[in-house]
């Protein structure tokens, strides 16, 4: 194509050549010559020839249009060669035509328009279609046709509404498939798609070349194929795409419209048909007109004679007619302005005297463009890059005896199972497509692997945590991480053949940063493991959702601590503490009461029984009381109490030991902030990404780091400590630090991990894999069997998140006692009931008696207050008295009513 593009330099000069000139006027000629230049032989010219010849001849058969001048059509055919087409277009405009009508070949436009623009002569073509023929460096240039942007606008939105992502696209190698592809993959960039492969074709394409073409796409990924090449009635394209087993489940085919042209052009035969069924390709849409009717009513009758054998109308042929009438119409209200045709000879230049310019090109020009009206068959007018306004497309799934319209596309309403005219709204739908291989779900788009490429997955060799993942000694893969894989990949609901390539020298952990970086790079197409899903791994690689949660933490040696002053308060809770006061003071006023009336230690003055009561509480605490209670009720009540102080007691004091010997933290670090303020040496594990955290995150200088490749060596620069060569502390992520501190009790976790992060798979960016293979996590983690597979590797002896964390001196709660707390308030409510209920049956049988012998004694009052405040208080002054002395009164009651009755016998 580079001979064309000087070719058109070497034109575009002529222009100013042709602006110098002097003037041939003619008479006003009884004919208007319009030139037609296209290839006769090809699939759009055999329908173009025969419909532009018939809309000549009905322009000339219409007395109300160009006021009897004839219209003659000055064909040429072009052939298929763009040199050889360019020379025969000059031929056509050497007879001073007024427009030129075609051509098909975007190539051969593009020469011709530079020629035009020179002459002033409009180029007005049906199909040539290519989005680069601007209307800024071709300004005679105006097309009829809607140029394949707007049907690589259509096919983005068909490609984003079934959801897929990546696209292999086959073009022809010429300004029109290059420009058209590059126009696709602009409109997928802006729906989160992508062209993930170009493959050309060269303009005159052979078997083999399409073989191989195809052949390297079966090895490719994405399922999904775009073609956009020239119309082809042999359909070789499709016929080698069926020989490879290609047409099948598992593909989608996409094609422009050049299919639609190549099948309506073989006027519905079969065998083309069921070749490519399964297909979806779009059709320009014409919207149907009576006038549409006959034309095919009339292009069937012509076929029956054996006058359009050859070919079957296509969309394009229909564009060819309207374009004539085009012409008609803007060279007739040019007849009208101006009354003449007239055209100028170049004299200064008298080697190019068989050109002359059209001096009316520039306001024929001006009368296409302004054209607004329905023509016979549609809509014709013009947008501002002098394109056909709202562009249409019917979207086709071919079926094995023709097309089943699946819905429309237009520029306005996007896609829709309606027509555009009848759409309300910006809704994106389709009706039911048959795919390939009849398959009516829709096809993934995308082959994960075959058995012949089978899907790379990296894994890290590592030498410690092991049990995470490794290489056997058969060289396979092993470990938890790999054992998840291979149950994700039961769930993923298509087979995903792979095999494992391991990462690493096996003398050491291998750098994980590296490991992502080849998958980024297409060595690999995946990499599982403990890998942590950070910020610079995700610009390089797509992960799936994490399936472990993870975060630094930091480990440090631990020791003995007892210089806090308070720790004697530890063992109780505040409420336990509480609780026991309260039951002191209980416990000394129910025994108080059940031992003042029989125990002469708890009588004398107030302040002694107070002093007395609560001495004789607190000093059961120590059995050292030299009170002794003397009443049933007292006794029952101190046994429970006794009980309950025994067992507190001996709860207080294990737990107070284990209190004054729990391992603490002996090092100055004790979080984030001192860790990073202490100036001390850090370790960190070999391959972690903890190095670049804490390198560029915490600004911690790479001097204090120290690589460690193994638990061992933790325990060991530990052990050592800063002062001799080894470390003050560690920082690594939590599931390795958990396994760690399981095995090891004189290290321990230093304040909370300071990241939130999570283990994930790495796929390449845009990989369909990665939402399928997160959508399997989530259901092993939903159905528990992502615990179980934790459990089976890490908890046979505890997991290590329960065995990591040291033994915390637990505060006894309230809770723990409530029981036997409860049975000493029982105990002493049951024993205090008694002892009341006693009191007050003495006291009514003392007030009786004492009512017998003296009447008088009880003084009459109106007031009943007065009556049970005085009640109350001679109760409590009964109570008061001695057990012994209310028996002796009693005694003495029975031996005077012993008297008395004698006296009377």
């Amino acid at each position: 194509m580079d001979f064309f593009s000087v070719t058109g330099v070497v034109l575009a000069v002529l222009e100013a050549v042709f602006l110098h000139s002097g003037s041939v006027c003619c008479e006003k000629a009884p004919v208007v010559k319009v030139g037609a230049v296209f290839t006769y032989e090809s699939v759009i010219g055999r329908g173009a020839k025969i419909a532009m010849e018939m809309a000549a001849e009905d322009v000339n058969s219409d007395p109300t249009i160009l006021n009897g001048t004839q219209m003659e059509l000055v064909m040429q055919d072009l052939g298929c060669s763009a040199f050889m087409g360019s020379i025969k277009a000059f031929n056509v405009i050497e007879k001073e035509v007024v427009a030129i009508i075609g051509p098909q070949s975007s190539a051969i436009a593009r020469i011709v328009s530079h020629i035009a623009n020179g002459l002033q002569i409009p180029v007005i073509s049906y199909a040539a279609t290519d989005p680069a023929l601007s209307s800024l460096q071709f300004p005679y240039f105006v097309r009829t046709a809607p140029p394949d942007s707007t049907q690589m606008l259509a096919l983005a939105d068909v490609i984003d509404l079934y959801g897929w992502k990546e696209v292999i696209v086959l073009f022809e190698d010429t300004d029109y498939g290059r420009n058209g592809v590059a126009a696709l993959g602009d409109f997928l960039a802006t729906r989160m798609s992508t062209i993930s492969h170009k493959l050309p074709l060269s303009p005159h394409y052979n078997h083999s070349e399409i073989s191989e073409a195809l052949v390297v796409s079966k090895s490719l990924g994405p399922r999904v194929y775009v073609v956009h090449i020239r119309p082809d009635p042999l359909l070789r394209f499709f016929q080698i795409a069926e020989n490879l087993g290609m047409v099948s489940a598992d593909y989608v085919w996409l094609a422009t419209d050049w299919l639609t042209s190549s099948l309506d052009s073989l006027s519905g035969d079969e065998d083309s048909f069921n070749l490519v069924r399964g297909v979806v390709t779009l059709r320009p849409r014409v919207a149907p007109t009576p006038k549409r009717e006959a034309l095919l009513a009339w292009w069937g009758e012509m076929q029956k004679k054996g006058l359009s054998k050859h070919s079957g109308l296509t969309e394009y042929g229909i564009y060819a007619y309207d374009t004539v009438w085009l012409v008609a119409y803007a060279v007739d209200k040019l007849l009208k302005e101006r009354g003449e045709i007239t055209f100028s000879s170049t004299e200064r230049f008298h080697e190019l005297e068989n050109f002359k310019v059209f001096d009316g090109g520039e306001a024929l020009l001006r009368l296409v463009l302004a054209s607004n009206f329905t023509s016979l068959l549609r809509q014709v007018r013009f947008d501002d890059s002098r394109n056909i306004v709202a562009t249409e497309y019917e979207v086709l799934n071919v079926r094995e005896n023709g097309y089943v319209r699946v819905g429309f596309w237009s520029n306005v309403t996007g896609l829709s199972v309606q027509s555009p005219e009848l759409v309300r709204g910006n809704g994106q739908s389709l009706g039911r497509v048959t795919w390939p291989g009849g398959v009516a779900q829709r096809p993934r788009g995308w082959v994960v692997a075959t058995s012949e490429r089978p899907l790379r997955v990296g894994f890290p060799n590592r030498i410690s945590f092991s049990d995470f993942v490794s290489q056997h000694n058969d060289s396979t893969a092993q470990g938890y991480c790999i054992d998840l894989f291979l149950e994700v990949l039961k769930l993923v609901p298509y087979d995903v053949p792979h095999r494992f390539v391991s990462f690493g020298d096996g003398l050491k952990n291998p750098s994980y940063d590296e490991l992502v970086r080849l998958v980024a790079d297409d060595v690999l197409d995946a990499a599982v493991g403990d890998i942590a899903i950070v910020t610079n791994r995700i610009k390089l690689v797509d992960f799936t959702l994490p399936f472990a949660a993870t975060g630094l933490a930091i480990v440090a040696p631990l020791g003995n601590s007892t210089s806090n002053g308070w720790v004697f308060i530890k063992p109780f809770s505040l409420e336990l503490w509480c609780a026991a006061a309260v039951s002191f003071i209980v416990i000394a006023v129910v025994i108080w009461m059940l031992e003042h009336r029989v125990n002469n230690d708890f009588r004398g003055p107030p302040q002694k029984q107070l002093r007395t009561m609560f001495l004789f509480s607190f000093s059961t605490l120590f059995k050292s009381n030299y009170e002794s209670t003397v009443s049933a009720a007292g006794k029952l009540v101190m046994v429970v109490w006794l009980f309950l102080l025994l067992v507190i007691t001996s709860s207080y004091t294990a737990s107070l030991s284990s209190i004054l010997t729990v391992q603490q933290l002996s090092t100055s670090i004790t979080g984030l902030d001192s860790l990073i303020t202490s100036g001390l040496p850090i370790g960190y594990q070999v391959g972690s990404f903890a190095y670049t955290y804490m390198t560029n995150n915490l600004n911690i200088h790479p001097s204090r780091l120290i690589s460690l490749g193994s638990p061992e060596e933790y325990e060991a620069a530990l052990k050592r400590g800063p002062g001799n060569g080894g470390v003050a502390a560690i920082v690594d992520e939590t599931p390795y630090v958990e396994l760690f501190l399981s095995k090891q009790k004189d290290y321990g976790m230093a304040g909370q991990p300071f990241t939130k992060s999570g283990w994930g798979f790495a796929f390449q960016k845009n990989s369909p894999l990665a939402v399928d293979i997160s959508t399997a996590i989530l259901k092993l983690t939903e159905s528990g069997e992502l615990g179980k597979i934790n459990n089976r590797w890490f908890c046979k002896s505890g997991c290590p998140g329960e065995q990591g964390k040291k033994p915390e001196p637990n505060e006894l709660h309230l809770n723990s006692f409530l029981v036997l707390y409860s049975l000493t308030g029982i105990a002493a409510v049951i024993a205090f009931s008694v002892f009341l209920f006693r009191a007050v049956r003495q006291y009514i049988d003392y007030k009786r008696r004492q009512l017998q012998r003296d009447p008088s004694s009880v003084a009459a009052s109106s007031s009943s207050d007065f009556v049970f405040s005085r009640a109350i208080h001679n109760f409590l002054q009964f109570v008061d008295e001695k057990e012994e002395a209310i028996k002796r009164f009693f005694t003495q009651e029975n031996a005077t009513t012993v008297e008395v009755s004698v006296v009377e016998l």
